[in-house]
């Protein structure tokens, strides 16, 4: 049997581009907007006290190549704003559902009254960051 001379290089060529390296994983502002998602982007109760650290469940949404991965929490006065993150794995074959994907966060206000929880996030339907809200009232 007679083996052609090509045949030796594709099989080395086919060898490393099976065995290349993985695609490094991205951390990125997560999706809030996934079509009817924002609902559900946060979940957090209606009031809170004074001082008081409380949970905050934010959610964002992806297919199975994505992983909460924290995210990043500002309080100024009555406001908070939670810019949530995710890691997407650009290896093997992503099974495409939507499932969210959330994430605690604690919170705490320094001044009673009617204070906001804001999320930061991406949509998967148009560019740049869009925001999703909540009120609570923060007692004495």
């Amino acid at each position: 049997m007679r083996i052609p001379r090509q045949f030796p290089i594709t099989l080395a060529a086919l060898s490393i581009a099976c065995h290349s390296s993985p695609v490094e994983p991205a951390r990125v502002i997560g999706i809030i907007d996934a079509g009817q998602t924002l609902s559900q982007v946060i979940n957090a109760p209606t009031e809170a006290s004074l001082g008081q650290s409380f949970s905050v469940t934010v959610s964002t949404f992806g297919d199975s190549c994505v992983q909460a991965a924290g995210a990043d929490v500002t309080v100024d006065g009555l406001v908070a704003t939670i810019t949530p993150y995710d890691v997407v794995t650009g290896e093997g074959v992503c099974l495409h559902y939507l499932k969210a994907y959330p994430r605690v966060v604690e919170l705490s206000f320094g001044q009673a009254g009617a204070a906001t929880i804001r999320v930061k996030g991406r949509s998967d339907s148009q560019p740049g960051l869009i925001t999703v809200e909540r009120s609570l009232v923060v007692n004495q």
